[in-house]
């Protein structure tokens, strides 16, 4: 992690690691895309989308038809995300740089907002899950994966790792409920929310 305006972020030096063809063994993207039920003509958001590991996965997923909302905060991982757009083609991805405080989603755009080792980095997090949850279309869906805090296994430093106990707590406290929760993830636990009042 490293700190910008008082916020600790992902250090894009160890990009290639999130990069490498290694990762799909414990990342199991075809698994996420599935459990997501993620289909031809949906809208997601992947936020934080980092070098576009998901979001190429995401793109060739929903098609045409669908699209893919690739955030970030950083410019230099948003300029990764344009030209991995570019050099693989993906004309249903729209890349947008996010601010630290909001998302940068109009609202009821977003079929699924998905976070993958990225919640554990906002701050004021109630607030700004609110504002997500104005992004997301009826019947909407957060999905959150982070490193487990309680399994000896390589990723963020202890320290920055979230209980799953406390990431429910304050989605529930932003307007949202439980809806699944996966566990096929070696490293990490994988949480879906939908909005509350939609139950």
């Amino acid at each position: 992690m490293i700190e910008i305006d008082g916020h600790r972020v992902f250090n894009p030096a160890y990009l290639w690691y999130l990069e490498s063809d290694a990762r799909d063994e414990w990342q199991k993207p075809e698994q996420v895309t599935a459990a997501l039920g993620l289909k031809r003509g949906d809208s997601i958001a992947d936020i934080g989308a980092g070098g576009g590991y998901f979001t190429e996965k995401f793109s060739r997923k929903v098609g045409q038809d669908g699209h893919v909302y690739a955030t970030d905060v950083q410019d230099v991982l948003i300029a990764r995300l344009k030209n991995r757009v570019a050099e693989q083609d993906l004309r249903n991805v729209t890349v947008i740089k996010a601010e630290f405080e909001s998302p940068m989603l109009s609202a009821g755009s977003v079929d699924i907002a998905f976070f993958c080792s990225v919640y554990k980095e906002i701050d004021g997090r109630i607030e700004y899950m609110r504002k997500v949850r104005q992004a997301l279309k009826r019947g909407g869906r957060v999905a959150i994966i982070e490193f487990d805090k309680e399994r000896e296994v390589a990723g963020p430093e202890f320290r920055d790792r979230m209980s799953d106990e406390q990431v429910t707590a304050e989605l529930i406290e932003a307007g949202f409920y439980l809806k699944e929760r996966f566990d096929f993830l070696p490293r990490e636990y994988f949480l879906v929310f939908g909005i509350a009042g939609e139950e």
